[in-house]
């Protein structure tokens, strides 16, 4: 089972998030499409669940991870956005959690900590960061 699966249609983002949380000791999986954070989550399911909201299709982050619950209703999930608005009307419960973009990798790592989610890997390199 993978620590975190990664839903960012910005390849830059997608990235440079995933090998940031990869150096701290997590198990990876990393999606740009909603279709493939399905598939990847069918054939390999993982704890949490990073996503972006605005992913320039049909699909947005909302409606993949609730696909994604009907079959994992235990996954946790961080929706991640730079845009205030979608957060408007939202209610979350304890397996949900939001980041606003620009975010620190201290908040990221805070975030998914809260969320009872650690490293199932030692860290390979130090957890300096910047922002996403």
């Amino acid at each position: 089972m993978c620590d975190v699966l990664v839903l960012e249609d910005d390849d830059l983002v997608l990235d440079v998030m995933v090998q940031a949380l990869e150096d701290a000791g997590y198990a990876v999986r990393m999606a740009e499409h909603g279709d493939e954070a399905l598939e990847l989550l069918a054939s390999n399911p993982c704890r949490l669940m990073l996503s972006d909201i605005n992913l320039g299709e049909p699909m947005n982050g909302f409606d993949v991870v609730e696909r994604a619950r009907a079959a994992q209703p235990e996954l946790r999930v961080i929706y991640l956005s730079g845009m205030p608005s979608n957060w408007a009307g939202r209610a979350f419960d304890e397996r949900t959690r939001r980041l606003n973009k620009p975010f620190s990798f201290d908040e990221l790592l805070r975030a998914i900590q809260e969320m009872g989610v650690w490293p199932s890997q030692p860290p390979a390199l130090g957890l300096e960061r910047s922002s996403f």
